[in-house]
């Protein structure tokens, strides 16, 4: 090394003058680090890609066609291309699209009006903010409550304590030692850091009944975890205040989605079932059949839970960050969700990703390189956590 290598938060990971292999160019990509000065030559990290491979062509053109809505000569969209094409080739990972097909005038007619009608006679039941998180905030609220009186309403819950673990131990954090306790958690990472997980996770578990045949929710969770995950890592590279809440709106993105999926299956099967049949986004399904998208599902909802702007806001305007009076925290998660969509982190039922603002990703200035770390490291995260176990039916 040419300097000392500091990871995003200034700790120290590697001193002057220390030579680098090929797996301390692994640790420090899982640390964040996106460029290093270095003296002499360098062992490759990666094998160069090989373009002409059938496998690498073929996922490269099914990518592209789930990136139609977007301008895949964009700097960050190569680097996302660049990086799904070796994530998926890595893993034997394809994707699996139907050929679209050209449906009649007349059947979008029907179909629009088929879900427009289910939606006039139906009321959507929005569901009530989880009542371990109403318990968490009464006790945090309370001048005298310590960590063990938060640690102990969050472990009425074992299911969701163990995942509060997990993601408290990712490298995102950066803790050195393990953090075994959730008392522990609390005391290293806050009140509110710890707060903020436990209603992410939370709101995710109150959707168990979703339908299968709408929706794997192990593959819809692992997206969206990949997604809060990715979005809190960019966050922290463009030194944005409360982070943890980019973790949230990433993990709570699609939250208007699954309200659609439980809610109202028939008209939910009928969206995707168009979107698969004519390479549609679903989001633009939504708002054509139905009159109304998962954004604004969300913005309903979340106003009832009264959640702080600053986060609905990155939910609210994912899909139009540019439309948002702080548009930085919609835009880190429209990126976000475009790469985990692209990487094949889970599904949230989405096959062509929509529009990509690119005024407003420009505006962000993250590096094309750092980009690339920023998702390396979300991938590196998501193998060492695995899937975890939501708890779904406890």
């Amino acid at each position: 090394m040419s300097q000392d290598v500091r990871d995003i938060n200034g700790r120290l990971l590697l001193t002057k003058g220390k030579a680098v292999d090929r797996e301390q160019i692994r640790l420090l990509k899982m640390w964040g680090v996106a460029e290093v000065d270095v003296q002499g030559p360098i062992e490759s990290a990666a094998a160069p890609l090989d373009g002409q491979n059938p496998k690498r062509k073929a996922i490269e053109g099914a990518l592209v066609r789930m990136l139609q809505n977007v301008d895949t000569e964009h700097p960050a969209i190569v680097t996302i291309i660049k990086s799904a094409i070796e994530y998926r080739f890595q893993h034997n990972f394809m994707l699996g699209f139907e050929d679209p097909k050209r449906l009649s005038p007349d059947f979008r007619f029907d179909l629009h009006r088929a879900v427009q009608t289910q939606i006039r006679f139906s009321e959507i039941q929005l569901p009530e903010s989880p009542q371990i998180v109403t318990q968490f905030n009464e006790v945090a609220a309370n001048p005298r409550s310590s960590g063990n009186d938060l640690a102990e309403v969050v472990n009425t819950s074992p299911s969701l304590a163990a995942i509060l673990l997990k993601i408290a131990n990712s490298a995102i954090f950066g803790f050195p030692s393990r953090i075994d306790t959730v008392s522990r958690a609390v005391a290293l990472l806050g009140t509110r850091e710890v707060g903020s997980l436990i209603m992410g996770i939370s709101v995710m578990r109150l959707f168990s009944n979703i339908p299968k045949d709408l929706v794997d929710m192990s593959t819809f969770m692992r997206h969206s975890l990949a997604c809060g995950l990715l979005s809190r890592i960019m966050a922290a590279r463009l030194n944005r205040p409360n982070t943890e809440q980019m973790f949230v709106a990433g993990l709570l993105h699609d939250i208007g989605r699954l309200v659609w999926y439980r809610y109202f299956p028939e008209q939910a099967g009928l969206c995707l079932e168009l979107a698969r049949k004519t390479g549609l986004s679903l989001y633009e399904i939504e708002t054509e059949c139905s009159g109304i998208n998962h954004e604004q599902i969300a913005a309903q909802l979340l106003d009832k839970w009264k959640l702080p702007e600053t986060l609905t806001d990155c939910i609210v305007y994912h899909h139009r960050p540019s439309r948002c009076p702080d548009p930085t925290g919609p835009g880190i998660v429209q990126m976000a969700d475009l790469a985990v969509n692209a990487l094949g982190l889970g599904h949230s039922g989405e096959h062509a990703v929509p529009h990509f603002d690119a005024r407003v990703w420009n505006r962000l200035n993250l590096s094309p390189n750092a980009l690339k770390i920023s998702i390396g490291q979300t991938i590196e995260q998501m193998d060492i956590m695995g899937t975890p176990h939501w708890g779904l039916a406890e």
